[in-house]
């Protein structure tokens, strides 16, 4: 008995010595901060999540991003970086770096739905949870991510001047070919009661739509700033939406 509770109190020990480490700390913070970000993503598409998490270069390292955030769970391999950030001296050398100054730890992260949510329903922070686990860290080189895809600046003042003005469906269509869009788009584009609809959709739900009937050319985005938020999966985006000069 007596040994077990010397081993127990040697790990506090050490397990303490670590959490009080300023790097250590740091690491900590950051990977804290990682862990709420991830509840927010709504879809969850692996390499939009990856490539945001890139963008933080100086403290995290992107191994691995996976699952959809529902039926499966998002899962991150990361490394996070953590330095010492205590205040020096003004007759501290500048080129003496102290020792633990600095420290790299790699973890992997589960996102889980807390309890079920339709599949047609908008996920909040508040239905995920996080499961943190401290890993060894990866051999191989980190992740690489597309950014995600997205409407070109110039699409809505390029259909405007390039769609028909007639009901000419396969004019419409080369039309939309010429903005070479990211693949991922996507792209409907049909008559509907005598108007030519186009609807362009990007992976997380937001929309272009535009129609077209004699002499007439629109378009528009369907969302409304005062409507009531709806999830990725409750946006339809359809070209017969966008014939029937549809809006939220």
């Amino acid at each position: 008995m007596r040994r077990l509770t010397l081993l127990v109190l040697a790990s506090l020990l050490t397990l303490t010595a670590c959490t009080a480490d300023p790097a250590v700390r740091d690491a900590q913070d950051h990977l804290d901060q990682v862990a709420d970000q991830l509840k927010a993503f709504d879809p969850w598409v692996p390499e939009d999540v990856g490539y945001y998490l890139t963008q933080d270069e100086e403290y995290l390292t992107v191994y691995d991003v996976s699952g959809d955030g529902r039926d499966d769970p998002g899962r991150v391999r990361i490394k996070v970086r953590g330095r010492d950030r205590t205040p020096r001296g003004p007759m501290a050398p500048a080129d003496v770096v102290p020792p633990g100054a600095s420290v790299s730890l790699c973890f992997d992260l589960e996102v889980m739905l807390q309890h079920p949510v339709r599949n047609d329903a908008r996920v909040t922070e508040a239905d995920r949870r996080v499961n943190v686990t401290e890993i060894d860290c990866p051999e191989g080189k980190p992740g690489v991510f597309r950014p995600p895809a997205g409407l070109p600046a110039q699409t809505y003042p390029w259909l405007q001047k390039h769609l028909p003005t007639t009901l000419d469906l396969e004019a419409a269509r080369r039309a939309v070919r010429a903005l070479n869009l990211d693949p991922r788009i996507r792209q409907d584009v049909a008559v509907f009661d005598g108007k030519i609809g186009i609807a362009l959709r990007e992976p997380d739900g937001d929309c272009l739509f535009a129609r077209v009937w004699p002499s007439t050319v629109q378009v528009w985005s369907p969302w409304r700033s005062w409507a009531a938020p709806m999830s990725p999966s409750e946006r339809a985006c359809s070209a017969a939406q966008a014939a029937s000069g549809y809006s939220y």
